[in-house]
């Protein structure tokens, strides 16, 4: 009985403990599965990272050679764009500098000053004749011959028409108060009244011919001043053309003994030109191609440093084509404050009663006609001439080429 307890015990005691290494087993089993299966996730998780990774660098890869090309496209549209700069702003200097005087226009105000005669209706020089015959303030006859001969040397004189146009009114007409005015402290009984009446019926003509004269004057000296400023803005262009030019594989010729500046400039610009430059392009992008036929834009970039350095001072073209778009208006500025001074003086003219019709069939104009055509004609050629240069130089071109610079520029 005993040993059938301790049997039953013993073989309970083995089934327990098997019953327990099965247990343990068990759970080692299950948690080798677990890290098996952990494992596997972390293999998948890897190789999708990996696959990440790839997708990435391949990706960083081909932004690179996008960003190369996109680099590379950018400085060939900028230096492209500025040789049409040049060649533009070359343009337009050189035409706004030849029409900064306007033969017709210009010509016609020249008229209006004229002493011989001209659109006014009347000759100065024959108003001081009437006008002293009239007034006769000498005593004598011969006095006032010898007066009216002296009159006639001085309008005649090769000092008074070497005078500026409008001036030469003023310098007679002062030379020959001052002769008057001296001859009649030689009278016994020197009439001044009668001499004040002869200057005062020249002063109403030198007034008009003063406000012309200051209105010419002035725009003479800023007409001066307006091809100065061109000319040196022509030698600064010049200047940077010949540093920047080498830089793109071409140099710039030297200017001839009998070259005018305008002429030598177009002939450097018919050199660097914009279908000569792209050659050079071309033919340094086909230097870095490789067997497949890519550019190697990189390379390219990397390699010829010479064309950042042209870009890196493309603005300073830019600065001068603003310079001249603000030398173009300032053109139309003087000239329209020009246009009206002379108006004013036409004005006084026409208030003093100077102004005469002219005979035409038999019939004399009216002044108040004469004064209007006048003004007419001025207006018709000053319009003529702004429209001219207008449509010549097209402003709006030059700041559209501008724009495009500065727009691949900042790519």
């Amino acid at each position: 009985m005993i040993r059938k307890a301790l049997l039953t015990l013993t073989l309970g005691t083995v089934i327990f403990a098997a019953q327990g290494q099965q247990d343990l087993d068990s759970l080692k089993i299950l948690r080798l599965e677990r890290e098996i299966e952990s494992l596997r996730n972390y293999n998948e998780n890897l190789s999708g990272t990996l696959e990440i990774t790839n997708l990435a660098i391949n990706d960083l890869v081909r932004d690179k050679k996008v960003s190369d090309e996109t680099k590379w496209l950018s400085l060939k549209a900028s230096i492209l764009h500025s040789t049409t700069v040049y060649k533009k702003l070359s343009d337009d200097i050189i035409n706004l500098k030849s029409r900064v005087t306007d033969e017709d226009y210009q010509g016609f105000i020249k008229t209006l000053g004229s002493i011989q005669g001209g659109p006014l209706g009347f000759s100065f020089q024959d108003v001081i004749i009437e006008t002293a015959k009239k007034t006769a303030f000498f005593e004598s006859k011969t006095k006032m011959d010898r007066f009216l001969e002296i009159t006639n040397n001085i309008i005649a004189s090769p000092i008074t028409a070497g005078v500026p146009f409008v001036s030469q009114a003023v310098f007679a007409s002062n030379s020959l108060l001052n002769v008057a005015y001296s001859s009649m402290l030689g009278e016994k009984k020197p009439d001044y009244d009668r001499l004040k009446k002869f200057e005062n019926e020249l002063n109403k003509y030198l007034t008009y011919y003063t406000a012309l004269d200051k209105a010419n004057i002035a725009n003479q000296s800023s007409t001066n001043d307006r091809i100065v400023m061109l000319e040196n803005l022509q030698l600064e262009l010049l200047g940077k053309l010949k540093k920047e030019a080498p830089k793109l594989g071409f140099d710039i010729p030297d200017r001839k003994n009998s070259e005018t500046l305008d002429a030598y400039f177009n002939r450097v610009l018919g050199g660097f030109s914009k279908e000569n430059v792209e050659k050079h392009i071309v033919s340094l992008e086909n230097k870095y191609r490789n067997n497949r036929g890519e550019i190697q834009y990189a390379t390219l970039l990397q390699q010829e440093q010479n064309l950042k350095h042209y870009n890196a001072h493309i603005f300073s073209l830019v600065d001068m084509s603003k310079k001249f778009i603000l030398y173009y208006d300032n053109f139309f500025e003087i000239a329209d404050n020009y246009h009206v001074k002379v108006l004013e003086a036409i004005a006084l003219a026409h208030r003093n009663g100077i102004i005469q019709g002219n005979k035409v069939n038999g019939q004399m104009e009216d002044p108040l006609f004469v004064y209007e055509k006048i003004n007419f004609n001025l207006k018709a050629k000053k319009t003529s001439r702004d429209n001219g240069i207008k449509d010549s130089i097209n402003i709006a071109d030059l700041k559209q080429k501008i724009e495009k610079v500065e727009e691949f520029r900042l790519m």
